[in-house]
Order: C-alpha cells, then structure tokens, then sequence
C-alpha cells in the first residue's frame, strides 16, 4: 500500500521535484534534505505521534525508499533540520499541493480547511473534541 501511495504523490504532485526544490542552511549535509522532509511528510501520513515513532518506521528495510532514499534521518537530525529551515518554501510546497487537488478537482468547497481520503484510507484526522469547536468557531465568524 506504502509503493502505491508513493507512486500516487509523485505522479499527481510531483513529489520529488518539489523536495528538490527545498534547500537549508546546511553546508555539507550527510542525509539529504529530501530525505528529512520526506521523513516528516510520512510522519504525517502514517499518523505517528513523535520524531521517534517515525524513526521506527523509516528503518524498517526498503520501506518508503521510493521518495526518501536508502540513507534514512533519525529522529534527533529531523528535528534539528526542521529548526534550521526557513518555512516558507515549505509553505510553497504545501500551497502548491493544495492547489494541485483543486485542479484535479479532487477537493471542492468552500471552506478554508481541506480535508482528504485517497483509497478509502484515512491519512490525516483530528480528534472529535478539536474538530468540534473548529466547526463551532467557523459556524459563529
């Protein structure tokens, strides 16, 4: 399901080049920034808790090679990669994404928040006892 998944970002959004895209202030960094960023997203994706929950994940062997590489961070490195970064040009990368599912027409409406199931499997969620005053606040603004 994790080769599909991969398959599926890198060809709708073109998940490689836009790691590329990201640069830190790094000078002679061991492990690309691709690969601290792609341990991140799939933080994300699998819904793991911590830094080092996701380090569990990426050292099973050849899972998620695919968009983060053979050389895999741990979990202290992306948390010192992620501080040194400036956040805007990820904000352009997610931007750019979000924008990519509206032109798919994969998500339409016309809320500020997006929320996505690819396959029928959720990926991100939130508890019920955020989402409730979330929908409350933007009921009453």
């Amino acid at each position: 399901m994790m080769n599909r998944f991969c398959r599926y970002i890198e060809k709708v959004f073109d998940f490689g080049w836009r790691n590329a895209q990201l640069k830190d202030p790094r000078r002679r960094p061991r492990i690309p920034l691709g690969a601290i960023w792609g341990g991140v997203f799939f933080l994300f994706v699998l819904r793991q808790r911590s830094l080092n929950a996701m380090e569990g994940q990426l050292r099973q062997p050849r899972r998620m090679e695919r968009l983060i590489g053979p050389q895999k961070p741990s979990a202290d490195r992306m948390g010192q990669v992620l501080s040194l970064m400036d956040p805007d040009p990820l904000r352009a990368m997610l931007s750019g994404m979000n924008h990519q599912l509206g032109r798919n027409k994969g998500l339409k409406n016309g809320w500020p928040f997006r929320v996505g199931a690819i396959d029928g499997h959720e990926f991100f969620s939130l508890p019920s006892s955020l989402l409730s005053p979330m929908l409350a606040a933007s009921a009453a603004g």
